[in-house]
C-alpha cells in the first residue's frame, strides 16, 4: 500500500499567490496592446493626413496662372476619414515668388496632422 503521509502538490496560498502574478502580468500585456493599437491608429490617420496635404499641395502647385494670393480652406475625405484642410499662398520678398502653406488637421479636435510649405515662381 501506498503511504499517503507525505502528499505532493501545492497548496492554496501557492495557488493564489501564482494567480495574482499571473492577473497583473495580464493587466500589463492588455494595457500594452491597447496603446500599441493607440498608437498605430494614430500613425494611420497621420498618414491620411499627409497624402491629403501633397494632394493640395500639387492642386495649388498645378494651377494656371495669374497666382491668386489668400486662404482657402474645405474639407475632404482620405479612406473613410475626414480632414479639415486650409490653404494658404502668399507673396513673398521675390517679385514673382509666392509661399504655398497646406494644413490638414482633424475635425473633431483642430489637432494639426500634417503641415507642408513650398514655393512657387507665378507671374
Amino acid at each position: 500500500m501506498p503511504d499517503h503521509s507525505s502528499q505532493s502538490g501545492f497548496t492554496l496560498v501557492e495557488v493564489i499567490a501564482a494567480l495574482g502574478v499571473f492577473s497583473i502580468s495580464a493587466i500589463g500585456l492588455i494595457h500594452l496592446s491597447s496603446e500599441t493599437t493607440i498608437g498605430a491608429r494614430q500613425v494611420d490617420l497621420r498618414a491620411l493626413a499627409e497624402i491629403e496635404a501633397s494632394n493640395r499641395m500639387a492642386d495649388a502647385m498645378t494651377l494656371p496662372p495669374p497666382v491668386l494670393t489668400g486662404v482657402i480652406a474645405g474639407d475632404a475625405t482620405q479612406r473613410g476619414r475626414t480632414f479639415d484642410w486650409n490653404r494658404t499662398i502668399s507673396p513673398t520678398q521675390e517679385d514673382g515668388l509666392y509661399l504655398i502653406d497646406v494644413t490638414v488637421s482633424a475635425p473633431e479636435s483642430g489637432q494639426v496632422l500634417a503641415h507642408v510649405q513650398a514655393l512657387r515662381a507665378g507671374q
